[in-house]
């Protein structure tokens, strides 16, 4: 069962709006998209995955299944492809959460490290029962267990509890950024940063910025409930809010302290309009940096209150204003709505993603109109057009409804994750041919 506070935002959000594995591990498959991996639910096995997936170098994939399991609380898993061109992939459960101290419910991303441990967040459980960070260190020998260590609890911080986001790396300090949805200070969440110690001793857990949801404080108008965050140059970090500002979210920034001290300063850099018909946008969700520019998607708003894709250009002037771009408004009758993931950039500046709801089909699939689409985005002498590389069916076996989880691609593969759909319902993990 979905996380109260989750599961209702996705509900609400849907009434408003009405293959193969790496080229050196695998063989390509010609069909343009191949459903990998049905989860089977129960005590076998979890599903709901809510997140993206990452590789390793032989090209196995890694995610998070949200619910069920072996006990119920979870899972995080690893998808090994076949030797031969058709075969089956074969799942392997790293770690089944027991919802105790380990935590439960993983819907954030994963991270790996140079020595293959694994990182992420719960959005249940831990010492506090609000969730906790995570590290999953692989076992020394073949055919060992992998070993589960908390390193942070997140703390219980209001009526609405926390839901910690996804979660970013800076690779050359190996510091650890993330976004909790509710609580904190004021109550419409917070940003953190995780450091790892300098030799043994205890990871450090450091608050860097409180966002306020009460329409009469000044602080309303810089965003609350924080989704993703970003890294960005010298330091900063990026960002975006579901709600608060003029009641559509925002896109921020973060600075550290230049004088010491821990609290970073928050610029606004955009705020979208109040209304779910704005032509701006409404409800920022998964933001990406690329060369300067900020990329994100709003599953509401745009010309026909079906969701955005937009880009946010830096003031030519210092001190000016950022510069929205709508990219792409959703709602054709054979297009996508709802986007959720965010996109990411592809060779030559093409843009990937997803929508949760929409397709040709436009029935009703789950609490959407419309099973989802895969599409691209391509600039051409200032000109967006989009294309939809495939759309998802309700019919057989196929992947449906494609969550906040971004895409991955390699080696010429769109991989992904839906959290429904599959052979018993309980989500999948997919690849697509561009």
């Amino acid at each position: 069962m979905k996380s109260t506070s989750r599961a209702s935002k996705q509900v609400c959000l849907a009434i408003a709006i009405a293959f193969a594995m790496l080229a050196c591990a695998i063989p390509a498959f010609t069909q343009s998209e191949r459903v990998l991996y049905s989860f089977k639910g129960g005590k076998s096995d979890g599903s709901s995955p809510y997140s993206s997936v990452i590789a390793d170098d032989s090209g196995a994939l890694y995610g998070t299944a949200a619910y069920f399991g072996p006990h119920d609380d979870g899972e995080v898993f690893k998808l090994t492809g076949p030797s031969t061109s058709g075969g089956i992939w074969t799942e392997t459960i790293l770690w089944a959460f027991t919802g105790k101290g380990d935590g439960a419910t993983p819907t954030s991303n994963l991270i790996m490290d140079a020595t293959g441990a694994l990182y992420g967040t719960n959005a249940s459980g831990g010492t506090l029962g609000c969730g906790t960070f995570f590290q999953l260190v692989p076992p020394t020998t073949t055919g060992g267990n992998w070993t589960e260590n908390t390193l942070a609890n997140f703390p219980c911080s209001g009526d609405a509890g926390s839901d910690p986001e996804g979660i970013i790396r800076d690779p050359v300090t190996g510091v650890f950024y993330g976004s909790v949805l509710y609580g904190g200070a004021f109550g419409g969440g917070w940003v953190y940063r995780l450091t790892p110690p300098t030799s043994g001793g205890s990871w450090t857990y450091t608050v860097l910025h409180n966002f306020n949801p009460y329409a009469a404080a000044p602080e309303y108008a810089q965003g609350c409930e924080p989704w993703s965050v970003v890294l960005g140059p010298n330091g900063d970090l990026y960002g975006t809010t579901l709600y608060c500002g003029t009641g559509g979210g925002v896109v921020y920034k973060l600075s550290p302290p230049t004088g010491g001290g821990e609290n970073w300063a928050e610029t606004v850099l955009y705020t979208f309009g109040s209304s779910a018909t704005s032509l701006s946008g409404n409800q920022a969700y998964g933001l990406t940096f690329d060369q300067g520019v900020l990329y994100g998607v709003t599953p509401l708003g745009g010309s026909t209150g079906n969701g955005t894709i937009y880009s946010l250009s830096p003031p030519s002037e210092s001190g000016g204003a950022w510069i929205e771009t709508i990219l792409h408004n959703f709602g054709a009758s054979d297009d996508g709505n709802t986007p959720l993931a965010g996109v990411i950039v592809g060779p030559g500046g093409v843009l990937y993603g997803t929508t949760t709801g929409g397709g040709s089909s436009e029935s009703r699939c789950g609490a959407y109109l419309g099973c989802g689409t895969v599409f691209q985005l391509t600039e051409v002498g200032g000109q967006w057009t989009e294309t939809i590389l495939y759309e998802f069916s309700s019919t057989g076996d196929d992947a449906t409804n494609p969550d906040v989880g971004p895409l991955l691609l390699r080696s010429g593969y769109l991989f992904g994750m839906s959290f429904e759909g599959g052979t018993k319902g309980d989500g999948t993990v997919y690849a697509v041919h561009p």
